[in-house]
């Protein structure tokens, strides 16, 4: 018993260690034209241009606003290499990813190149997931402040989403087809956000193994 009080331990200390595994860190784009044909631009959302620009640790994706009146959503959308629309997604939970994470960032107004920040009120940053069949299985909304200085200008702030939390009740995420990013609500003028790293939070390697040492050990004294 003593020596399973010590594994427990060992798991609660190993488990708060962690990897990302990279889905885009937007460098490998060649040009614009190759950004916006993996990142589909929604066209019945506001954004109205979505460039590459070297601000976040390299190039980043750019979200872009122009409306000059009250916006209702800007929104991009990337397609899960290997998923086959009405037929199957990718399956997440799988491989043991914990978490989806993203870096970003609000510019501020008069900054350089000239992007205007999220203005007005209310509104907020968003990532969403949708499955092979269309199904929103994933939603979560920043709840910060969407400001320069809350997002960290230039650097930008890395936003983790658990998938424990953010999943849609009465859903999974065996099945992901697409990844949503994007901006809503009641934002003002031209807006812009800057977006880097998305990627898969997931347990590192030396705490893979201690828990299935754990598990063995468990199996074993039963």
């Amino acid at each position: 018993m003593k020596k399973f009080m010590v594994l427990l331990l060992v798991l609660g200390i190993s488990a708060a260690n962690a990897a990302v595994v990279m889905l885009d860190d937007f460098e490998g784009y060649a040009d614009d034209a190759a950004l916006q044909a993996a990142w589909v631009m929604n066209t019945g959302s506001d954004i109205t241009t979505e460039t590459l620009e070297p601000v976040l640790n390299g190039n980043s994706m750019l979200i872009t606003n122009a409306a000059q009146g009250p916006a209702y959503y800007s929104q991009t959308k990337l397609t899960l290499p290997g998923a086959v629309h009405d037929v199957h997604g990718v399956n997440l939970t799988y491989p043991g990813y914990t978490a989806i994470t993203m870096t970003f960032a609000i510019p501020p107004n008069g900054s350089t190149p000239p992007y205007e920040n999220l203005g007005g009120s209310g509104g907020d940053v968003f990532l969403s997931m949708y499955d092979c069949w269309g199904q929103k299985v994933f939603s979560a909304s920043y709840d910060g402040s969407v400001t320069p200085s809350g997002t960290g200008w230039p650097n930008g702030i890395a936003w983790e989403m658990d998938f424990a939390t953010f999943t849609v009740s009465g859903m999974n995420l065996e099945n992901v087809e697409q990844i949503t990013v994007g901006y809503n609500s009641s934002y003002y003028g031209a807006g812009a956000m800057f977006v880097d790293d998305v990627g898969f939070v997931i347990p590192e390697p030396a705490t893979l193994v201690i828990l299935g040492l754990g598990g063995l050990l468990i199996r074993r004294k039963r």
